[in-house]
């Protein structure tokens, strides 16, 4: 029996370990694949992207280091200088200014691309003095005309924009590629023209490994530029790129750090502006599959190192960590600037700080998204960046991260698959909820406090997963063999019983097992003479009206109808789930047959049936009970000695001409007041050779009075007394007394008809007064 429920048990366990070892395995394909092909369009890029900027919105806004702000061409620039772009003269002002107010460095989120056009305020004086020569004064009109000439051929604003940027120095100069072929085709045949004259700002400091380029990684390339106009990026030293990367649904999560323009790996406009500021260089670190490390070296110090963590694919990009919405880095207005309209707070922060210009007015500012706002400026962006670099606050999410992510979805498997298969469904959730809990809160303020980014979706996918469908697949499995077991046990069980073996199955062990149970036959008196009357129909009717009330009786009681055997019926309490007072509760059923009886007798007789009587007898003892056939077919039922001792006593009520035999082993465990038993016999049935005591279990309206019952009981045991002491003529009147109080009384007639025999012959010694019966 033991090896059987372990075979049940592993059976069951197989198939929930193949789901969470398959579920396990696809979580770390999906993650490998992901690692190998990153796609934020793919469904784990999209889910853990979501969840990296849920977590900053949880985080909240950071304070910037206030190193590096905004030189901000907003609104209030576009009121003082007009249309945008504005006359580039004024940046001569602007520039100055920003050296008075000790600006460090200045990053141009911008370019000049073309050369400035002369509109008519530049020629205005010139068409002015022309309207008011005199006619006739053809000299003087040629002359203005001459100049009105000049102005619009030349480029001022150009001149003065070259003269501004070399005597300031300290400038960054932006550009833009192209990051596809496909835009670069615009171009024509120079797609990187100007690149000559910014060649000074690229990275000279690359590692690279053996037989390996720059070239050899197409993941970098860029495909031409948008340069600064010759006579603007003659002045200038230092350049960067200033385009942004964008993840597919639009929100800046990465910045890219370095390009290869034609050969030549140039910085962005963040990393340039970074090691502009710390007077660092930066050094490229390539392996095989691209850049995978960027650091500022301190030429002055060889351990000074700046690292900035880069994505795993080779790519050269920066994690960026947010610092909250739109303004999170300090703005300062372009006029303000120029009329030198600050505060005293924000001229001293102005004095060696450094500053990106850039578009953040309505209509011509960069807008896009970051975790915090649908509304942030691409410079901010940059700022936020080289904030980043100045002060090391790095995210990162590097191949070490993988594999403890890999680490972390095979500690769920072995760790929460045994708790998945062995638990309940309420126990396993329960399971789940502390671990994704654990799992965000242990994140939050361990890894992202850290600036790590480490995938929570994937894992927190996998435990849903494993709860889901082992709760799934329990919950299929515990139907079916809830419809099993319910149509199984639905033509001997009540529904209540069902219901309970369902809700508690460890209560049934199909297969047999010994309990205590009490067993009930009952069988209707002259069946044979009563069938020979009756037509199969009527007699199928009859039986049918028979069978109805009483085995409603038994399943009422909690009782398991064993089987129908002809006339017999055979049921038992106590099994598949425990009914407390068992033996109480069978004698109570027979009592109450015998009363649906006399109500069945009426009906009968109203259909012209003839009258039907029964016998009953039941018998508390250990049996075995369970599913017993075959494989084909099966029935819940009980076998053993105390079955066989119960269907002896029913068939032994004729004998005495009673109702219900009950044995000592029922006897014993009966302690209703209610329920009238007369010890009526020591008997030794056929087959057995130890005695038993027999009582006969009477109905409460045996006699008018409850006293009478008591006294009868009374009167009998005094005669069963002088019985078993060969006191014939004691025990006969004993029993004589108790025809006089129930003159049909069957067991005092069979024991006088007893005593007539007996006392003919020679008293027996040691006589133990067991009555032994040759018959069934």
């Amino acid at each position: 029996m033991a090896k059987l429920n372990m075979f049940k048990k592993r059976k069951g366990v197989l198939p929930l370990l193949a789901i969470c070892l398959l579920i396990s395995l696809t979580a770390m394909g999906t993650l490998y694949h992901h690692y190998s092909h990153p796609s934020d369009m793919s469904a784990i890029g999209m889910i853990e992207n979501r969840l990296l900027d849920l977590r900053f919105r949880l985080r909240g806004p950071r304070a910037a280091s206030g190193k590096v702000g905004i030189l901000a061409i907003d609104e209030k620039s576009l009121q003082k200088f007009g249309r945008w772009p504005f006359a580039r003269r004024h940046y001569a002002q602007i520039f100055a200014n920003l050296k008075t107010l000790g600006v460090d460095w200045v990053g141009l989120d911008l370019v000049w691309s073309e050369t400035e056009r002369t509109l008519v305020e530049d020629v205005a004086p010139q068409l002015e003095r022309l309207a008011k020569l005199d006619d006739g004064n053809w000299a003087a009109a040629r002359a203005a005309i001459s100049n009105i000439k000049d102005a619009l051929g030349a480029s001022p604003g150009d001149q003065s924009v070259h003269d501004t940027i070399a005597r300031y120095g300290k400038v960054v100069l932006g550009y833009a590629f192209y990051g596809t072929r496909h835009e670069s085709e615009q171009l024509g045949a120079e797609p990187f023209r100007g690149l000559d004259l910014m060649t000074e700002s690229a990275i000279q400091g690359l590692i690279l490994p053996d037989k390996q380029e720059l070239d050899d990684y197409p993941d970098i390339r860029a495909y031409g530029l948008i340069a600064n106009i010759p006579l603007i990026a003659q002045a200038g030293k230092n350049f960067a790129f200033f385009n942004n990367e964008i993840s597919a649904d639009g929100i800046y999560r990465w910045a890219q750090l370095v390009r290869n323009l034609n050969g030549q790996l140039m910085p962005s406009l963040s990393l340039k502006m970074a090691a502009a500021m710390t007077g660092r260089e930066p050094v490229v670190f390539f392996d095989n599959y691209g850049v995978s490390e960027i650091s500022l070296l301190n030429p002055a110090d060889d351990t000074d190192i700046i690292k900035i963590p880069v994505d795993m694919v080779g790519r050269g990009r920066a994690l960026i960590n947010h610092l909250g919405y739109s303004q999170s880095i300090e703005h300062f207005s372009l006029a303000d600037i120029y009329d030198m309209t600050l505060s005293d707070a924000q001229k001293q922060k102005l004095n060696g700080m450094s500053l990106i210009l850039g578009p953040t007015a309505i209509g011509i500012n960069d807008l896009r998204a970051n975790p915090f706002t649908a509304a942030f400026d691409g410079v901010e962006q940059h700022a936020t960046v080289i904030d980043n670099i100045l002060s090391q606050t790095f995210m990162r999410r590097t191949e070490s991260i993988f594999k403890t992510e890999m680490g972390v979805i095979a500690g769920i498997f072995l760790l929460f698959t045994p708790l998945m298969i062995f638990s309940s469904a309420a126990v396993s959730g329960m399971g789940v909820i502390v671990f994704l809990c654990g799992y965000y809160f242990f994140d939050k303020y361990y890894w992202f406090s850290r600036g790590e980014w480490v995938y929570i979706g994937m894992p927190m996918i996998q435990m849903l997963t494993l709860f889901i469908s082992t709760t799934l697949y329990k919950y299929l499995t515990e139907e079916r063999e809830k419809k099993k077991v319910k149509g199984a046990f639905s033509m001997y069980l009540s529904p209540d019983v069902i219901s309970q073996v369902l809700d508690d199955p460890n209560a049934l062990k199909l297969g047999g097992e010994k309990k205590e149970l009490t067993v009930f036959f009952s069988d209707v008196r002259s069946f044979t003479t009563i069938s020979e009357s009756l037509s199969p129909e009527k007699l199928c009717e009859l039986m049918n009206d028979y069978f109805t009330p009483m085995t409603a009786i038994i399943l009422r009681s909690g009782g398991v109808l064993d089987k129908y055997i002809g006339d017999a019926v055979m049921a038992f309490w106590g099994a598949p789930l425990p009914v407390a007072g068992h033996a109480e509760v069978a004698a109570q059923s027979a009592i109450q047959m015998l009363f649906a009886l006399d109500k069945l007798k009426a009906d009968l007789k109203a259909k012209g049936f003839p009258t039907i009587d029964i016998g009953i007898g039941l018998n508390t003892g250990s049996m075995s009970v369970g599913n017993m056939g075959s494989n084909e077919r099966f029935c819940y039922t009980v076998m053993g000695d105390a079955v066989n001792l119960g269907a002896r006593l029913e068939g032994l009520t004729k004998e005495y001409g009673i109702k219900v035999m009950i044995s000592e082993f029922t006897r014993a465990q009966i302690k209703r007041p209610d329920l009238f038993v007369r010890d009526l016999d020591d008997i030794r049935v056929k087959g057995k050779l130890e005695p038993v005591k027999v009582f006969e279990l009477m109905r409460p309206d045996a006699l008018p009075q409850e006293q009478a019952i008591k006294n009868l009981i009374g009167e009998f045991e005094l005669g069963r007394a002088a019985y078993r002491q060969q006191d014939w003529p004691r025990a006969k009147r004993q029993f004589t007394s108790c025809l006089t109080i129930r003159p049909d009384d069957g067991p005092a007639n069979l024991y006088l008809a007893r005593i007539a025999e007996q006392s003919q012959s020679p008293a027996i010694p040691n006589w133990d007064g067991v009555y032994t019966f040759k018959h069934k």
